[in-house]
């Protein structure tokens, strides 16, 4: 990024090519053109400013550099009021100065092939401005206030982002030439800027309801006026003939080339002969240099003997300084001893009275001490008695734990037995049984439920019984499903309901399976009761996992807080902290 690279040192070359168009800027007799081109330069000197203001230069070439600004910091635009030319193509320039309008005298303004993002509305004040080339830059439109440059003869805005131009370009009556990117305009028309500039022109006085006007009937005013200008400025024949090949070439290009190789040529002869000069002006230059080191030579040798004068003083004062400090000081040491004595003293009592405050206090912690372990041994002595206590309830609750553990085996024996001899008896003892269970199941019934079929419609409960699906009555009461309701249902619809009886389940009970109330054919396998015990341990969820019931009996606290899986990675109960001895498993009916 630009923001932090380094600025690219110009070689030795540019400084000196530099240097030496300064110098020759700066001879007598020398013309009104500053060439500071191709110098790698990237800000305008400030004595390029000095030199146009006070010289009154009415040529500026800058081409050929890394320009980002005209303008440097310190310097104002106003010190080139008196330019005619400013060529500024092929630099780095990102935008104009906002107060470039002050160049009121300036007809030739060159910046081709920079980076020019905006023009400034007070180029519109450049009222005798006759050559503005922009082409080549990253223009998006043109500033309306180019409709007051009254003297513009030619205007180059071509391989720029411009789509539009503005209407107020029908005011500059003196356009001979308007070079644009024809086949990417919106306005005017492609067929219209393809057809030229007086076309163009024809076309924006018609859309502002102008008249058109040939720019030959405007331009003898406007050469009269720089006849006029010129003789106030009062230049020289040379310079009416360098103004009228300047704009020749702006007319017709290649005959511009030609002159360019001839000026060319002209400008390498004066360079020799400059060069010559400059070297008579470095002999100078040595000269003035060698005075310049004696006279320094000279200064050093009176600054050296100051240095020393000022050193001897400095050293007197600080002998001065030294004794008032070794004054000081000695009283400094008598009030130290004085006070190291008074201190000693105060020392002395503060550790008396603090001896026998801490002797008090030591006596005080002592007592406080005796009676703390003496409290310590009655809480030991209360808590040991009370473990004993409670490790006696915790073996009787064991003991009957046990108890019931072996009665609840004793009753699912017993149902065994029941379930054995129900399992012999006949077929259709064995439907009535069910049969019964099934009424029964249907008697208990939710309230809920009952309502939810009694609010099914009459006719859609009639046709369920006639079709046998009043095991279906159930889905339907729950799903709101009425006969109309029914009758539009796709069967996508019925899927998803089936779908979530599926996973609901079942919602009536079911006849077991004829293999299922076969009885076993060997008396040794066990058999499971299929009816819920009529007797539930209530239980809590694990505090470990916080998922499982708990199911492990600690022993000998008697906590039930932790389930099979978790009981087995602990040595200590998770609610009082005691130690586990032994574990029972519990299994809830």
């Amino acid at each position: 990024m630009f923001l932090f690279s380094k600025k690219k040192k110009p070689s030795e070359d540019s400084i000196k090519r530099l240097e030496y168009q300064l110098c020759l800027a700066k001879e007598a007799g020398a013309d009104d053109i500053l060439d500071i081109s191709a110098c790698e330069l990237t800000e305008v000197p400030s004595s390029a400013f000095s030199l146009c203001k006070v010289l009154q230069k009415k040529v500026l070439i800058l081409h050929g550099n890394d320009l980002r600004s005209l303008v440097p910091k310190g310097c104002c635009i106003g010190a080139l009021a008196t330019l005619k030319v400013l060529d500024l193509h092929e630099n780095k320039l990102t935008s104009l100065p906002d107060d470039i309008g002050k160049l009121l005298s300036l007809q030739v303004l060159n910046v081709e092939k920079n980076r020019i993002k905006q023009l400034p509305d007070s180029i519109g004040d450049l009222r005798y401005l006759q050559t503005l080339n922009v082409k080549e830059n990253r223009l998006t439109v043109i500033p309306v206030s180019v409709g007051h440059m009254s003297s513009l003869r030619t205007l180059d805005i071509s391989e720029n982002s411009i789509r539009e131009l503005p209407k107020e370009l029908a005011s500059v009556r003196t356009l001979e030439s308007l070079i644009l990117d024809a086949q990417v305009m919106s306005y005017p028309p492609v067929s219209v800027c393809t057809a030229g500039t007086e076309e163009v022109q024809r076309y924006l006085c018609s859309e502002m309801g102008l008249e058109y006007c040939p720019p030959s009937q405007y331009l003898l005013p406007v050469l009269e006026h720089d006849g006029g200008k010129q003789e106030v400025d009062c230049v020289d024949g040379e310079e009416k003939a360098w103004q009228s090949k300047f704009m020749d070439y702006e007319k017709r290009k290649e005959q511009k080339q030609l002159e360019k190789l001839i000026f060319e040529k002209d400008l390498e002869e004066k360079q020799r002969e400059h060069t010559q000069l400059f070297l008579l002006n470095n002999s100078r230059k040595e000269d003035v240099l060698l005075s310049v080191k004696l006279e320094q030579q000279r200064l050093e040798l009176g600054v050296s003997q100051q240095q020393k004068a000022q050193e001897t003083e400095r050293q007197k004062i600080l002998d001065k300084v030294r004794q008032a400090e070794s004054n000081v000081m000695s009283r400094i040491s008598d009030l130290l001893f004085d006070n190291k004595r008074k201190l000693s003293y105060y020392f002395l009592r503060t550790n008396l009275s603090f001896f026998s405050s801490f002797s008090l206090d030591y006596m005080d912690k002592k007592f406080d001490q005796v009676l703390s372990l003496q409290q310590l041994d009655k809480s030991k002595a209360i808590s040991q008695i009370l473990q004993e206590v409670l490790a006696d309830q915790r073996t009787a609750l064991t003991d009957l734990l046990q108890q019931l553990l072996k009665q609840k085996d004793q009753r699912e024996e017993e149902l065994r037995m029941v379930l054995v001899e129900m399992d012999q008896k006949s077929e259709s003892n064995q439907q009535n049984y069910w049969m019964i269970q099934y009424q029964r199941l249907l008697d208990a019934k939710p309230l809920s439920l009952r309502m939810q079929e009694a609010a099914v419609d009459g006719d859609l409960g009639n046709l369920l019984c006639k079709l046998s699906a009043q095991h279906y009555l159930p889905v339907i009461a729950h799903h709101r499903i009425t006969a109309e309701a029914l009758r539009h249902m796709t069967t996508k619809d019925l899927r998803k309901v089936s779908k979530e009886m599926q996973e609901a389940g079942p919602s009536t009970p079911t006849a077991p399976l004829q293999q299922q109330l076969t009885p076993p054919l060997t008396p040794n396998t066990p058999l499971t009761p299929t009816a819920p015990s009529p007797d539930r341990f209530s239980s809590s969820e694990c505090v470990v996992c916080m998922e499982h019931e708990s199911q492990v009996i600690f022993l000998p606290c008697g906590h039930v807080c932790c389930c099979q899986t978790c009981s087995s990675a602990l040595q200590s109960c998770p609610l009082c902290r005691g130690s586990i001895s032994q574990r029972v498993r519990l299994y809830h009916g």
